[in-house]
């Protein structure tokens, strides 16, 4: 059992300095053009052959399918693939460009490649030069990521889910099923049942439910037109019945302690009359328009979905309440109702004062209501680069702004909004173009999500399949994997680049109905949410008693409130933490799922522009990952959390903190280390300026094997300086180029990406070979800018800190030895 530990404090050394306020082709043209088109007509040469020789029992047309590798800075658009007599199948994330030819010799290709490399005369295809390999496919390209997971063993017959390279032919693509199924059954025995038992051709998929062998799955893994074979996503439960239990089958709901922390949601009502919420409802009221008429049946829930929300926020995980049963709210709930029974906002009210009444009747009068969650969103209001604050986000940061310096701690969490992929002609092509067009620009998050002092929540989806139809190929679940972004996911970035959503949170999946059938057209797709379907979808309460107690539902609506419920017991659990700690204790415990899509994923073959804009990608999608309760609240052995909270700082000064010394067996012990720092600040903002919609910036730097005074001189002759371009960086680069690069610790997201929000998260894994943070204390510089904020505005800036240090082996005790080196220093300092 993992030991559950406080956390501890962060040494600030007591020094506070001013600092001055920074002022407002396709490529590279080849010199061995000839050798190069040899180079790559040999490729061609290779793949050619290859197909030649091909000789396996399904004896399908063999197609020349393979990669053309664009160089870093290249370009090779669709229309230059289609000039050289080849079609266009997949883009993929390093650049490479999957192709096809029905032409076995590619005799249009190999022209224009002799061309190019000078064997005959001619028109010259520089652009070829954009190319840097051709390659084949290989088996590890067609096996999907739950197949690697568990892949299929010796003597299992395997329900799996076969998907061809669409040729655009759908009877080509029918024969090519149609001969594999033959060969199935052909190759089927009474032990080894083999067959394809559904399929499916649309427009852009070409998909088959087959059970196959692990010796016949390895001859399909070799076969050209195979994309990706993967095991089908397994169902939460195996009935439905589990929404539908007898209130009987519960023990009583007891309320929490007095105490604990409230969660105000401002949605469409609640159902006071629900068993599982009675219990724990603080108040509720309504806030229509001023004679009552527009809002019928008080404060009780007529569309749902403030029900769905608040049966979140109050028990979590629903689900698991429910295997368990056992349900323990952690937090009272508060529900304020702005919307009718059409989920529409008054059309003679705004919205904002809507808001500001609700949370005045609240939060001043209940003082311990502190998480706001607000899931409801404008989608027609997407954010886009160079906008300025919507007004109900900017309304948003006015409220917590305001309550901050009334010394009342409150948190909103808000939803990203679901996004709908309306390029797409059809539901199928949902699937095979996620998860990238999650960063369109129609895929960007709305308002209020753009809100810079609330915690934005992105969606993931479960990682799970159909209840009802798990056997049917044309249910297709679009993210399929735990940890893979929702479907419906809203993106980043915010306002001046600030990094949203912050974090994430399972919202659901969606499924999508391929009913192509021969002669029909495809269907267009609804471009929504479809309807909800079990297993993928998230478990949460229902207004509606008399059907059942639960409901399911997908959106980033239901992703908000398990993070508000994350909030609400970290307030009960430091009751006088700040909202700011709050923040950070969430962002700091927050990590990417384990399964991302390769997409987004960094590797070591990357270039440092490629791995940059990995990031950015990951970010967007993910912000700082997704949050977890047990690190947030607590420390381990080897898992210390050291923090400092409601401190003020002179804006255009910087403070001093220091690391302990990290103990011989953390860098000893084989395993993962890591280091973070979180910072989060609620400073004045202003959605009319366009310069800077914060009036106030902090941001931060860490530095090892240098001594502390060393960097506090540096940084407070910086501010000396009247040089316009006298800045953090350059204060940095000046140390570095004295004192060597190997001082700074270089923290992902770099400085420039995450100082734009008021919660920021920099990160470093530490490796065996990395040096310097052995060689004492490392230094902490927090530093705070004046944007547009005057003296007489704001003089004092507050925040809070957390630095994070953690290794994967469970033997390191990294606690206790910083335990002992932080009470060495206090004694001293006293």
């Amino acid at each position: 059992m993992v030991s559950k530990f406080d956390h501890l404090k962060l040494p600030r050394i007591n020094i506070e300095s001013p600092r001055r306020s920074p002022g407002g082709f396709s490529g590279k043209k080849r010199t061995d053009v000839s050798s190069h088109g040899k180079q790559l007509l040999g490729q061609l040469s290779t793949l050619t052959e290859a197909v030649k020789q091909k000789n396996t029992p399904f004896r399908l047309d063999p197609k020349l399918i393979f990669k053309i590798k664009v160089a870093e800075k290249g370009y090779f658009s669709e229309d230059m693939v289609t000039q050289a007599g080849l079609n266009l199948l997949a883009r993929e994330p390093n650049k490479a460009i999957v192709v096809f030819s029905s032409d076995n010799q590619l005799t249009e290709f190999k022209r224009r490649l002799e061309n190019y490399s000078q064997i005959q005369d001619g028109p010259k295809y520089e652009y070829l030069g954009a190319i840097d390999e051709l390659v084949p496919l290989e088996r590890e390209d067609r096996i999907g990521r739950l197949l690697e997971l568990k892949p299929v063993q010796l003597g299992e017959l395997a329900a799996l889910d076969l998907e061809l390279w669409h040729t655009g032919d759908r009877t080509e693509m029918r024969k090519y099923l149609d001969d594999i199924a033959e060969v199935l059954e052909s190759l089927a025995s009474d032990t080894a049942p083999m067959r394809m038992s559904d399929r499916y051709i649309g427009e852009y998929l070409c998909i088959a439910r087959i059970k196959v062998t692990h010796e016949v799955l390895e001859l399909l893994l070799e076969e050209k037109i195979v994309k990706e074979i993967d095991r089908p996503p397994q169902p939460a439960f195996e009935t439905n019945a589990d929404y539908n239990l007898p209130i009987s089958d519960f023990p009583e709901v007891v309320a929490p302690p007095e105490d604990n922390c409230g969660i105000l949601v401002i949605d469409s009502g609640v159902q006071r009359g629900h068993p599982l919420i009675a219990p724990v409802l603080g108040d509720t009221e309504v806030f229509p328009d001023a004679k009552r008429e527009f809002i019928r049946g008080g404060s009780d829930d007529v569309n749902g979905h403030g029900t769905n929300v608040a049966g979140i926020a109050i028990y979590g995980n629903v689900e698991n309440c429910i295997k368990q049963r056992s349900f323990d709210p952690t937090a009272w709930l508060f529900s304020a109702r702005v919307t009718n029974e059409k989920n529409e906002y008054d059309a003679d009210l705004l919205v904002e004062t809507q808001l500001d009444q609700a949370l005045r009747a609240f939060v001043e009068n209940y003082p311990n209501c502190k998480v706001i969650n607000i899931s409801l969103g404008n989608a027609d209001q997407i954010y886009r680069d160079g906008l300025k604050q919507f007004r109900l986000a900017a309304k948003i940061d006015e409220i917590a702004y305001y309550y901050q310096n009334k010394n009342k701690n409150i948190i909103f969490v808000v939803s990203a909004g679901n996004a709908f992929y309306e390029e797409a002609k059809s539901d199928e092509q949902l699937r095979t173009d996620y998860p990238n067009y999650l960063l369109k620009k129609s895929a960007r998050i709305i308002d209020p999500a753009t809100s810079a002092i609330a915690i934005t929540v992105g969606s993931l989806s479960l990682g799970r399949g159909s209840i009802t139809e798990p056997s049917d190929v044309r249910r297709q679940a679009i993210a399929k994997l735990s940890g893979y972004p929702s479907p419906f996911t809203r993106t980043g970035f915010g306002v001046d680049g600030m990094i949203k959503p912050d974090v994430v949170d399972f919202g659901g999946d969606v499924v999508i109905d391929l009913k192509y059938k021969e002669g029909l057209d495809l269907p267009k797709s609804k471009l929504r949410l479809p309807d909800n379907v079990a297993g993928v979808s998230v478990v949460t309460l229902s207004k509606d008693l008399k059907s059942s107690l639960f409901q399911i539902c997908s959106g980033t609506s239901f992703a908000a409130p398990r993070v508000a419920n994350i909030a609400a017991q970290l307030f009960t659990k430091y009751p006088d933490a700040s909202s700011n700690l709050i923040r950070a204790l969430i962002v700091n415990s927050a990590v990417l799922p384990k399964e991302i899509p390769p997409e987004f994923k960094l590797n070591n073959q990357q270039s440092q522009s490629e791995k940059t804009k990995t990031i950015k990608n990951q970010l967007a999608i993910y912000g700082y990952g997704q949050a977890d309760l047990e690190r947030a609240m607590y420390s381990a052995e080897n898992y210390v959390v050291l923090s400092e909270d409601n401190i003020s700082i002179k804006v255009g000064y910087f403070h001093v903190y220091e690391i302990p010394q990290l103990p011989p067996e953390f860098f000893n012990v084989k395993g993962t280390r890591r280091l973070s720092i979180t910072l989060a600040f609620d400073p004045p903002t202003r959605p009319t300026r366009g310069d800077s919609y914060l009036g106030v910036t902090m941001e931060f730097d860490i530095f090892k094997g240098i001594d502390r005074e060393i960097v506090r001189t540096a940084y407070e002759s910086a501010s000396k300086t009247s040089s316009p371009d006298e800045s953090t960086d350059n204060t940095k680069k000046k140390l570095k180029a004295k004192y060597g690069a190997g001082i700074e610790v270089t923290l992902s997201p770099s400085s420039n990406l995450r100082k734009k929000g008021t919660v920021q998260r920099g990160q470093v894994e530490i490796f065996p070979k990395s040096t310097k943070y052995d060689e004492g204390p490392m230094t902490l510089i927090v530093s705070c800018n004046r944007k547009w904020a005057k003296l007489d505005e704001i003089e004092m800036q507050r925040y809070a800190l957390v630095a994070c240090i953690s290794h994967s082996a469970p033997e390191v005790d990294l606690y206790n030895r910083m335990q002992i080196q932080i009470s060495q220093r206090e004694r001293v300092r006293v």
